[in-house]
């Protein structure tokens, strides 16, 4: 019995050292033969312009797994500038280099013997990634081969079940048609993939991106400064999943990088001076097709709260010029991008405006709580705007604190006067919140007002507006800040109010025993004020209009 345990030691002990004699050979063997292979690989599917370089291949037989230490990806100048000059260089020239590529459970047994490669997952640390591209290249190549047909020369069978890389560190060189360059950078940026299958089937399959059945492309943050060194763009929390073609973004935010007194000293001429934060942006039916062909799309998206404040000084002089051609409408159409977006909805958005009046020194202040709305059918593309000329957006918002309001703008696309038509309803307000706004830019105090319905209808351009306004109102009763003074030379307070108050101004409407007065006001755009300002104006000369008298026209211009 003694003797056959013996043998039983004696020959597992044999087949285990001969075992890992043959797994130590073979490692020796077939690490030589793949390292031959990486790079023919390398160079042949790229015609030469590609090197694969890196260090130290570890290959473990017994779990299947593949490390190679520092590997880079180096384009051949000399090549490329050869492909170049034969009209044949790709616009596109990527260099990577990573710390190391490990490969997890591969088998390796089929690799060598039947030239297929199945693994559990492919993983990249710390790569970095130079992606130039090149508008000045003319690649006249008439039939090119697909990526999965340059692979499949090789390997007969291509699947991977995870494709990891994280902590990408990417920098993006655009070279224009003029030489001019624009260099992006980003950080922390990962990719996850999943279920990725190289072969002539899954690259026609419309379910897979890319070869892979999941593609999710995110990033931390992006921090970026504008072109005028005004403000910081902060980007948080991106997803793009490719496959099912949905953008989700945490949060976007555009900061000035200035407070209001040093924003004035470097813009030294009136302009808005914005503060945005967006939260909770989902993008859905963002081709993934369309991006790589530098246009955008998008089904529906909607954005779930946030900020917009802006702020203006009056006291800064006009910039130069007008601002024509600069109505929503006409920036669209001037927009280099192809854009199309079906459905955008917002919500929970606090928006105000700030105007700081340089003649008392005081800021009024007009707020929107809670505004939200629907756009639809946003786009520059002509053939869609040959179908559908209405850009519209339906808006309600808190106007002040407790005024429900609600607006309709419909953009008529492609009219190269900037046409338009606008129409609301505000209900049922207390007039006295207004006051933040009345009294320190109009110097007019709002001492009694209930506003029980205003309703307008106008159509414009970017040269005026007009339309009809309905005013319903009651008790309304102003005081006239601004102090007068006698003939003597004597202080005349409440005099104004006084006279506004028993003779400018109609104190309702209707008025007992009239009927319900509607006006017809119209208003000529300043050029060098916005699309909002002549809105807002047109609204507030209709509102003078059933208000005032003409005593109240006469004390506007003595104000003048």
């Amino acid at each position: 019995m003694k003797r056959t345990w013996k043998i039983i030691i004696t020959v597992a002990v044999v087949l285990i050292f001969a075992s890992a004699g043959v797994t130590w050979y073979l490692s020796v063997h077939w690490k030589g033969i793949l390292d031959k292979e990486l790079r023919r690989y390398v160079q042949e599917g790229s015609d030469s312009l590609y090197t694969l370089a890196y260090g130290r291949l570890g290959l473990n037989l017994l779990n299947g797994s593949l490390i190679i230490h520092h590997v880079a990806l180096i384009p051949d100048s000399a090549v490329y500038q050869r492909l170049v000059a034969q009209q044949k260089a790709p616009k596109v020239l990527i260099n990577v280099k990573m710390e190391r590529l490990q490969v997890s459970r591969m088998k390796l047994w089929r690799y060598f013997l039947n030239k297929e490669v199945d693994a559990s997952s492919f993983s990249l640390v710390n790569p970095e990634l130079f992606i130039t591209e090149d508008q000045r290249s003319v690649d006249t190549t008439t039939h090119q081969r697909r990526f999965d047909q340059v692979v499949n020369k090789n390997i007969r069978h291509f699947s991977i079940g995870r494709v990891y890389m994280d902590k990408i560190k990417l920098t993006y060189t655009r070279i224009g048609k003029d030489s001019s360059k624009v260099i992006s950078k980003l950080e922390d940026l990962g990719v996850n993939i999943r279920g990725l299958q190289i072969d002539s089937l899954s690259q026609s399959d419309p379910t897979r991106f890319l070869y892979a059945r999941t593609f999710d492309v995110s990033l931390e943050k992006w921090d970026h400064r504008t072109p005028d060194s005004l403000y910081w763009l902060h980007v948080k929390k991106v997803t793009y999943h490719a496959t099912d073609e949905i953008l989700d973004v945490g949060e976007v935010e555009l900061k000035p990088r200035y407070n209001r007194a040093d924003f004035d000293k470097q813009i030294k001429t009136q302009k808005d001076m914005f503060q945005l934060v967006f939260r909770n942006i989902n993008l859905q039916g963002l081709s993934r097709f369309d991006l790589l062909r530098q246009s955008l799309h998008i089904q529906n998206g909607s954005i779930d709260g946030g900020e917009l404040n802006v702020y203006r000084n009056r006291g800064l002089p006009m910039p130069p010029g007008d601002k024509y051609g600069q109505f929503p409408n006409q920036l669209l159409a001037k927009l280099k991008l192809p854009l199309q977006i079906d459905t955008l909805a917002a919500s929970g958005v606090d928006v105000s405006y700030t105007e700081l009046n340089p003649k008392n020194g005081e800021t009024g202040k007009i707020q929107f709580l809670r505004a939200g709305g629907t756009f639809r059918h946003i786009t520059n593309i002509d053939s869609l705007v040959a179908k559908n000329k209405h850009c519209t957006a339906d808006l309600h918002a808190i106007l002040m604190k407790s005024g429900k309001l609600k607006a309709s703008f419909d953009f008529i696309l492609g009219d190269k006067s900037g046409a338009f038509s606008v129409s609301g309803q505000l209900n049922n307000m207390d007039g006295k919140e207004f006051n933040p706004v009345t009294k320190p830019l109009g110097m007019v105090e709002i001492r009694s007002a209930q506003i029980k319905e205003l309703e307008f209808n106008f159509l414009g351009n970017e040269r005026s507006a007009s339309g009809t306004l309905k005013f319903l109102y009651s008790n309304l009763k102003i005081s006239m800040l601004k102090e007068e003074k006698d003939p003597n030379g004597n202080q005349r307070k409440g005099l104004a109010s006084l006279l506004a108050n028993l003779m400018a101004i109609k104190n309702e409407n209707p008025s007992p025993g009239e009927a319900v007065r509607i006006v017809k006001p119209r208003f000529q755009r300043d050029p060098q004020k916005s699309f909002f300002n002549l809105v807002w104006k047109t609204i507030f000369t209709g509102v003078k209009e059933t208000v005032g008298t003409a005593l109240l026209a006469s004390m506007d211009e003595r104000k003048k």
